[in-house]
């Protein structure tokens, strides 16, 4: 029996923001669909692939990501990557592991692709009611706090125990919920914007992956922040 090593977060510094969620994407569908691991995680010509569709110059730059909607992504990615560890824990996974490592180098990159500070502390100074700013400052903090906790958990152990995986599990959980709690505090009209935006970019990315995108048919994704 071939013991599988799975990626789990995201890629190399040339990962841009588009391929950080379908990445992810890739990684959580072995939950639904395990004996695709071999696939999806082992072929280094499905990367090679996926590399050159993400260069593809037919494909139009996907607009800048910031404020509501990288809070949206990031928390998504935390879920994904929480269901994963917890799969792998509860045995509906087989055959596979991950390394510290690559939690340590995922989050680095995540951190540094998402630019999930300065997102958070621009969506609390411009948008967020001064009123909720305590809370929602709290919310960032505890948010990179238990990203920061991922990184240093994972960087002190050589591989990862049952014990080791529901701890991480639940620092991605604690970062999905603050994330999420986050988001909540915005207006009305905020949220509304930003699930939006998610809404689009997901879909859009969803057809980029399927092969089946065309500008000419679909349009140019475009956001408009001062809307």
């Amino acid at each position: 029996m071939v013991t599988k090593v799975i990626a789990l977060s995201i890629h190399p510094a040339t990962t841009t923001r588009r391929k950080l969620l379908c990445d992810s994407s890739r990684a959580a569908s072995i939950i639904l669909f395990p004996v695709a691991i071999d696939s999806q995680f082992a072929d280094v010509a499905v990367a090679d692939e996926e590399e050159n569709t993400y260069s593809n110059p037919n494909i139009p730059a996907s607009p800048e990501e910031r404020s509501g909607l990288i809070v949206l992504r990031v928390a998504e990615v935390a879920q994904f990557q929480e269901k994963i560890l917890r799969a792998i824990l509860n045995g509906d996974i087989k055959d596979t592991i991950v390394t510290p490592q690559q939690i340590v180098f995922g989050t680095q990159i995540l951190l540094r692709n998402s630019n999930l500070a300065g997102n958070m502390k621009q969506m609390i100074s411009d948008e967020i009611p001064r009123k909720k700013q305590r809370e929602a400052s709290v919310k960032a903090a505890n948010t990179m706090n238990a990203l920061q906790k991922l990184s240093s958990t994972a960087a002190k152990l050589t591989e990862l125990k049952p014990v080791d995986y529901e701890e991480l599990a639940n620092l991605y959980r604690l970062v999905r919920v603050e994330l999420n709690g986050l988001y909540e505090l915005l207006p009305a009209k905020e949220k509304d914007k930003y699930y939006g935006y998610f809404v689009a970019v997901t879909e859009y990315e969803k057809k980029i992956a399927e092969g089946i995108y065309n500008p000419d048919l679909d349009g140019v994704l475009q956001f408009d922040y001062d809307k």
